[in-house]
């Protein structure tokens, strides 16, 4: 039995800051404040990944939410997988560079695309689990 592809819908980044009950004390800064990106990635099918991100800033998320709102521009209508989105997205940030915040911006895509399809092929091996042990 083949698995049906997914196809990714959209993809929705929210910001969150945190107050920190303990603040984090280091030699550099004392940081009573935690920046938190969270990443929703859509499917056709009804299946929805999850990610986040950490980028130890507030002013970071400025750049990182619109770079990932970009990204479920490009690749709406794709084909979720894991592999191939992450070349994608990476591909598209050649004028840009790979390195810094645009590839943390492919992190969060890449982790938010393995969800559904980790989904997919888990429900996939406990079934062939369940009817290869008789369960």
């Amino acid at each position: 039995m083949q698995l049906a592809s997914l196809t990714l819908k959209s993809i929705r980044a929210r910001a969150v800051v945190l107050k920190l009950k303990r603040p984090v004390v280091a030699r550099i800064a004392n940081i009573t404040d935690w920046p938190l990106i969270l990443i929703d990635l859509f499917t056709e099918e009804g299946i929805v990944g999850r990610s986040y991100l950490e980028p130890y800033t507030i002013k970071t998320m400025r750049y990182l939410v619109p770079a990932l709102q970009d990204f479920g521009d490009m690749l709406k209508g794709r084909r979720v997988a894991p592999v191939e989105l992450h070349d994608l997205a990476r591909k598209s940030l050649h004028f840009v560079g790979y390195q810094g915040l645009s590839m943390i911006a492919v992190s969060g895509l890449d982790m938010a695309a393995g969800m559904p399809w980790q989904r997919r092929v888990a429900c996939r091996f406990a079934f062939c689990w369940a009817v290869r042990w008789g369960q």
